[in-house]
């Protein structure tokens, strides 16, 4: 039994044109407030496992090449240098660069590194080995010292030096 005093129900109509306005506003403003930044990308790589080779087949000894290490630890760098030439030679390019004022002395690091490619021109990789306190921008800025050096600012020229960075961690 139907009750007699209710009558039917209209659907209503809801008034969306508020809610579109809103959005309307809303969009722009969250685009205007957005952080659009620019990431960008250091050339690194890491050292790979090889597993071992025919040792029947020798590579060709190269004098004239080297690889230098750079370890950071929080007294400074420590500069040694790996490849096939006598162990007094190879010694001789080593060395520390002590923090200077408390701060890494980037400045010596690349002239030391200046050196050592003056030397050996064909050589282009350089191992950073840093310690597990050491800030990821100061590992940012050893790598550009021993990437680049800077001649001119003004002019912008520069220098390659050890283009083939590597990073690792002492065994």
């Amino acid at each position: 039994m139907k009750s007699k005093g209710k009558t039917k129900e209209e659907p209503v109509d809801l008034n969306m044109v508020p809610i579109m306005n809103l959005f309307l506003a809303m969009i722009p403003f969250l685009l205007m407030c957005a952080a659009f930044f620019q990431v960008s990308v250091i050339n690194a790589s890491v050292p790979a496992l090889s597993e071992g080779g025919d040792s029947s087949q020798e590579p060709k000894k190269e004098l004239q090449k080297v690889t230098v290490n750079v370890q950071i630890t929080n007294s400074g760098f420590g500069i040694s240098a790996t490849g096939d030439q006598p162990d007094a030679e190879l010694k001789a390019l080593g060395g520390v660069i002590p923090k200077n004022g408390g701060k890494y002395d980037f400045e010596k690091l690349a002239q030391k590194m200046k050196s050592i490619k003056d030397k050996y021109r064909k050589s282009d990789t350089v191992i950073l080995l840093p310690d597990k306190g050491i800030l990821y921008d100061t590992l940012v800025k050893t790598m550009d010292a021993t990437r680049e050096r800077i001649l001119d600012k003004k002019l912008d020229t520069r220098e390659y030096l050890f283009t083939n960075a590597v990073v690792s961690s002492i065994l």
